[in-house]
């Protein structure tokens, strides 16, 4: 209710005009500063919302910490599973088909080709599909559900803003950023993230309402949820950078490396089952899951719990190796066959758990281990999403200690370069757009474009009536606008100023055809006094992008754009060109 007050008053302020009345093209600081706290405000109580429905469930149910399936019986495990499975294959065969596009590959879709324009029950979809598959224990991270939700905050809250192409895409970049510092508690992670997997660029005139959001969601996520403590790294105090780590860092990096291909090649493969019912590929994932769920239900879930448990030598399995063979391809085989689930959060354990397992064999102390946990975490991460900034920040964010920087950017850096050197692999999200057939970034061109709005290239135009008053066409000596319209038999016509006055001069000679007397006295018939050529009008379009595309797609040269204050505008192929030029 809150909500949808709030969203009535940003309606009503209608920030487009302000922005096109005393703003430049394309800044108001100020504006998308307070915005941005606000969606951040917003992505720290949603992402407080989804937490309380994904994990009050499984703590009533397992009585003890997060994710801990294993303790379960395996009858619960597996109930869990196969019910969870069930009703999401029930929920994807009733919606309809736009209904199922969810996760971070259709955030980036709406941002390139939509405007960034995030339908809301897509989002709604995405919250309650990934709780159940969450709830459920199935290999899936809540990290890609909490960037739909908070990339669809933002986006709503720019539409009732009404702001233009750059507000919109602040404000998504803001939801973004608030919903990934929410679940992790980590503000410049999230901040980053935006740059490196969203708009896989930096974009300096983001970052301050990028930051306050950020910063504002981590505080709501802080008070309300508490700290996450997600690993203690007590033991990792001071490092030796000696030849024998770094040897060591090596080996974690060829074996980061192997995971990281099965991981995206897995899925890969999969996309292409993507037209097979959802009742098979969903059955495929309980059965896979279930297997896993009686041999090895270390592997189920999302959080860190088992990860931390084996750091402190309270969990022992019987193959490490094993466990991270199969979180790796179970979570492949998940996510590949369609269940609405992040990979974030598996990314990080699946690394810690390879950290650990080069740990073990080079080190001698449980310090070595602690820190090739880390290690792998970052480079996991780094490598599967092209994020190698956004890895290193998270992980020191996390561990509250800049201990591990200097070998933890080694390991990132080598494995992101070799990944795309010698495997030609791009981030996760980038390559399922490619196999879609959609580009994932756009050229500076266009981006130019959009956060441009017509402002720049629009001239003023004068209405006038059909029939006017000879005085007010006199008045139109001491006017410096060059082109006037008027309406006749429901079309508009574009006439040059000039010509009306050349017009006017020809009383001179006597009364002219275009004179009439109306009850008000002696009028001028526009129509018949000067040439005029009919224009179109059209809604104001929301950039120079959608002009562009609009001249291109009619081949008119002129077009008339009615302004929210009552005026119009007129803007020319001319004119648009010439700025293109002028700012080129």
């Amino acid at each position: 209710m809150h909500f949808c007050h709030w969203s009535h008053d940003l309606k009503g302020l209608n920030f487009k005009e302000r922005w096109a009345s005393k703003a430049k093209t394309y800044d108001d600081l100020l504006i998308l500063a307070v915005l941005g706290t606000v969606c951040g405000l917003f992505s720290g109580l949603l992402m407080a919302v989804f937490y309380a429905v994904v994990y009050l469930p499984a703590r009533y149910l397992l009585g003890t910490d997060f994710d801990a399936f294993e303790m379960l019986p395996v009858e619960w495990r597996v109930g869990l599973l196969v019910g969870a499975c069930f009703v999401l294959a029930l929920v994807f065969t009733l919606l309809p088909k736009p209904l199922h596009k969810v996760g971070v590959p259709f955030v980036v879709e709406r941002l390139n080709h939509h405007n960034g324009n995030l339908p809301v029950w897509n989002a709604v979809v995405q919250f309650f599909t990934a709780a159940i598959g969450l709830v459920g224990g199935l290999s899936i991270g809540k990290e890609g559900p909490a960037v739909h939700l908070g990339a669809t905050l933002g986006s709503v809250l720019a539409q009732k803003a009404k702001l233009p192409r750059y507000g919109v895409e602040t404000l998504l970049a803001c939801g973004v950023a608030g919903a990934i510092s929410a679940v992790f508690q980590t503000p410049l992670a999230g901040v980053l993230f935006v740059f490196e997997v969203i708009f896989l660029e930096y974009q300096q005139r983001y970052v301050l309402p990028v930051l306050l959001s950020s910063v504002t969601a981590t505080l709501v996520s802080h008070n309300i949820i508490g700290p996450l403590d997600i690993i203690s790294i007590d033991a990792v105090s001071s490092l030796v950078l000696s030849l024998d780590l770094f040897v060591a860092c090596s080996a974690l990096v060829v074996f980061i490396l192997v995971l990281s291909v099965v991981f995206l090649q897995a899925q890969k493969q999969l996309w292409r089952f993507s037209g097979l019912s959802v009742w098979w590929r969903f059955a495929l994932v309980a059965l896979a899951s279930c297997v896993a769920a009686v041999y090895l239900p270390e592997s189920l879930g999302s959080g860190f719990l088992p990860l931390s448990h084996l750091l402190s030598g309270d969990l022992i399995v019987y193959s490490l190796f094993l466990l991270i063979v199969v979180k790796t391809v179970l979570t492949a085989f998940t996510i590949g066959m369609g269940i609405p689930g992040g990979m974030i959060g598996p990314t990080f354990i699946i690394g810690g758990l390879a950290g650990v397992q080069v740990g073990l064999v080079f080190g001698e102390g449980m310090t070595d281990v602690t820190l090739f946990a880390l290690l792998g975490m970052a480079a996991m991460m780094a490598t599967c999403f092209q994020a190698p900034l956004t890895a290193l920040i998270a992980i020191i964010e996390m561990t509250h200690s800049s201990a591990t920087i200097v070998p933890a950017l080694f390991v990132i850096v080598l494995s992101c370069l070799l990944i795309r050197v010698f495997f030609h692999q791009e981030s996760v999200f980038v390559e399922r757009l490619h196999f879609m057939g959609m580009m994932t970034n756009m050229s500076p061109f266009q981006r130019f474009l959009k956060h441009h709005t017509i402002k720049p290239v629009a001239e003023s135009v004068l209405v006038l009536p059909t029939f006017t008053p000879i005085e007010r066409v006199k008045d139109l000596a001491s006017n410096m606008i060059d082109y006037v319209v008027y309406e006749k038999d429901s079309q508009w016509r574009l006439v040059r100023r000039l010509a009306v006055l050349d017009a006017l001069q020809t009383l001179d000679a006597g009364p002219q055809p275009w004179l009439i007397v109306l009850e008000e006295g002696v009028a001028m018939d526009v129509s018949r006094a000067a040439d005029s050529t009919p224009v179109s009008v059209i809604e104001e379009p929301a950039s120079l992008e959608d002009m562009l595309s609009w001249f291109q797609k009619t081949g008119l040269s002129e077009v008339i754009v009615p302004l929210p204050n009552s005026s119009f505008r007129l803007v020319s192929r001319h004119r648009l060109d010439q700025f293109l030029l002028k700012s080129d």
